[in-house]
């Protein structure tokens, strides 16, 4: 690992202790304190797993007023989002690897959709009350796709909004941002009755287009959206519950088909909906160290439409794709004397993906009609031997996949985990761990056909099928460390902390190789062609003492090709980040400030420049009174990019040439929401 890495984290070191150097207050909790099961599968603290998980929880979802996925994850060490900054098509990168290399779950159900450049995650960042971030491979638990790394997102509950001793509750809320001129507003309702409780939500928002840090206006950037969420639960007895849920999104905006670049052509009006169907339930009796189940039946369905514009052909497409699954786990807890204490999970998950795309109601051959069935079986033990904790994990993946006129196919693969923690003293833990992961070829990779594009009225590049993908592999060696304290420098204040190095390998890299014979029609064909190591160096920590709080992000990362040689393309350049704030508890205000620091990245792909480093600063300001006549209010100020920088993302800065435009700028926000 370069000096720079180790530089990169000893200053954020530094800049933590500086922040927490006069803390006086009640016992604090920080976001490594969160409960979270994404890593196991079982309910733990995050800053207890022995492996790399961060959480941002509901109030600084709040605090943060994001319009998109990026905003909650910036700061995230090894994490960013690629795409030009359009609300819905920038999708999750997690140490360099983004697209359908990263598992997304909504509330338990995979989203799987994968069109292009077209977006995958469509949803109002607002209607959140939680999101988990695994990072490196997580097939053992989640299957095919997660190579990079697993993202978890949890909706609002009834019990998320309901105050103590209310059985009924309503809220209303509405904000304004500056950069994009976006309003947006929201209805919701939450009940509790008995065995029952529920709540439905909608929010809508509307704006025009967003303007980088210098004044430019972002092309094709605004987005009319709405967002409904309905729950309904039951808690029978006997440790059953069950639920069910409904979620949906629209959108109509003008945008370019291929819409996470900055192309001016094929520009087409879009309208995209959304919905989700899940059913879930938890069987947990008392006294039972045996039985603690849950599952989820889901049904995911994307539709975009696109009548383009420029040129004004009245060109219509329709993308369509729909994901059927569920998930079914137990959680058995006993001990065999000498060989320890176990927490022995295991179970099935099931998905079937269905796409279908058409031209002017014909079929389109770039987006064929094809499906996938992919079901997977796993076990893992969580081994409790005294101060020691070995975790063993298998899965056994075996996926279908065809598509109309050509030829089927089907293979498998074993995806194992071994992880080792030592409790050394009751605030140090290290841990080294093993883990596997793979990616299953996608439908278009697979059966795309049909032109690709054209470069004049009689050359074309075509897209060749190629059934015969193998699936890409990760394998990944991790060592860290867990540190907690009390009583650091005040009387029950908190801090954690978590360092981590990895090295991560990667076989069968499947890449799109276009092959363009001047003067000549040529093709495109995914293909497994390369080989690659990403290693890296990552160090989260909080500390908090119930009036200031502070909180350290920072990464370094390195990406190899090995077959060719030189840098991978996608690999996030070192960054650190700072969160620095203070509560006024008797009055309900709280204060604070974000620093995010980018260096330069310039070792990448050639031909390529560097994507120059940058430095943003975030104010941010909640004031929520804790008595009087405005209990209930909850007012929210913010201002991202204090000083309107002019800066790009790495992610979406890697073609020969630089793009015209410059992220988003200065933008201030404001919220206000009353509870009643």
């Amino acid at each position: 690992m370069s000096r720079s890495m180790f530089r990169t984290l000893v200053l954020a070191s530094t800049a933590l202790a500086g922040a927490a150097a006069a803390q006086t207050a009640p016992q604090g909790v920080t976001a490594l304190d969160a409960v979270t099961a994404t890593a196991t599968r079982t309910p733990e603290v995050a800053g207890d797993v022995a492996a790399p998980v961060s959480v941002v929880p509901r109030e600084e979802i709040e605090r943060r007023q994001p319009q998109n996925l990026n905003d909650l994850l910036r700061d995230m060490p090894g994490v960013e989002a690629d795409g030009l900054p359009r609300n819905t098509v920038m999708q999750p990168q997690i140490r360099g690897l983004g697209d359908d290399r990263v598992v997304i779950r909504l509330d338990g159900a995979r989203q799987n959709f994968s069109s292009g450049h077209r977006g995958r995650l469509f949803l109002d960042p607002l209607l959140l009350r939680q999101v988990d971030v695994l990072r490196g491979p997580g097939s053992l638990l989640y299957g095919s796709g997660a190579l990079g790394g697993v993202i978890a997102l949890r909706t609002v509950d009834a019990a998320d909004l309901l105050r103590p001793g209310e059985s009924v509750t309503g809220i209303v809320s509405g904000g304004w941002q500056s950069n994009n001129t976006l309003w947006y507003g929201s209805l919701t309702s939450a009940f509790r009755a008995g065995p029952m409780d529920g709540l439905a939500s909608v929010i809508g928002r509307t704006g025009r287009n967003s303007s980088d840090g210098l004044g430019q206006g972002i092309p094709f950037s605004a987005a009319d959206t709405v967002s409904g969420l309905a729950k309904l639960g039951w808690t029978v007895g006997g440790g059953l519950r069950l639920g069910l849920s409904a979620l949906g999104f629209g959108e109509n905006t003008t945008i370019p088909t291929a819409a996470n670049t900055i192309t001016a052509n094929n520009i087409a009006k879009r309208r995209l909906r959304q919905q989700q169907l899940a059913l879930t339930g938890s069987y947990a009796p008392a006294g039972s160290d045996g039985i603690d189940a849950q599952f989820t039946g889901y049904y995911t369905d994307v539709g975009i439409r696109e009548r383009r514009v420029v040129p004004n052909d009245g060109r219509y497409d329709q993308t369509d794709y729909t994901t059927y699954g569920f998930d079914l786990q137990n959680t058995s807890r006993f001990a065999l004397g000498a060989l320890g204490r176990h927490t022995l999970t295991y179970g099935i998950d099931l998905f079937r993906d269905e796409q279908e795309g058409k031209r002017n109601n014909a079929i389109r051959r770039e987006f064929p009609k094809a499906e996938q069935t992919i079901v997977g079986l796993f076990a893992q033990d969580q081994i409790s031997l005294g101060p020691l904790t070995l975790t063993l994990g298998l899965r056994y993946d075996r996926y279908e996949q065809d598509a109309a006129g050509q030829p089927g196919r089907s293979d498998s693969r074993l995806s194992p985990k071994a992880s080792l923690a030592w409790q050394v003293t009751d605030w140090l833990s290290p841990y080294v761990a093993y883990t596997e992961a793979f990616r299953a070829p996608g439908l278009s990779e697979l059966y795309a056909t049909g032109v690709h594009f054209a470069l004049g009225p009689t050359v074309f590049n075509f897209f060749v099928p190629n059934p015969d993908l193998r699936p890409e592999t990760a394998k990944n060696k991790e060592a860290g460390v867990n540190l907690r304290f009390r009583d650091v420098l005040t009387p029950r204040d908190s801090l954690r902390a978590r360092l981590s190095v990895f090295q991560t390998d990667f076989d069968d890299f499947i890449e799109l190789i276009v092959t363009q014979p001047a003067g000549s029609n040529g093709t495109t064909q995914a293909r497994n062609v390369s080989r690659a190591r990403i290693r890296g160096i990552e160090f989260e920590a909080g500390y908090d003492t119930g009036t200031w709080f502070a909180s350290v992000g920072a990464s370094a990362l390195q990406g190899r090709n090995r077959t060719e040689g030189g840098p991978l393309s996608l690999i996030p350049a070192h960054k650190a980040s700072l969160t620095l704030g203070y509560r006024f508890l008797e009055t309900g205000l709280v204060v604070g400030g974000r620093v995010l620091a980018v260096a330069t990245q310039k070792d990448k792909p050639q031909p390529s420049y560097p994507t120059s480093g940058y430095g943003l600063i975030d104010l941010f300001a909640s004031y929520q009174p804790t008595e009087g006549p405005l209990v209930g209010w909850r007012l929210d100020v913010g201002v991202d990019n204090l000083l309107d920088h002019a800066y790009r993302r790495l992610s979406w800065d890697s073609g020969a040439a630089p793009s015209a435009y410059y992220d988003v700028g200065r933008n201030l926000k404001i919220a206000l929401r009353t509870q009643f």
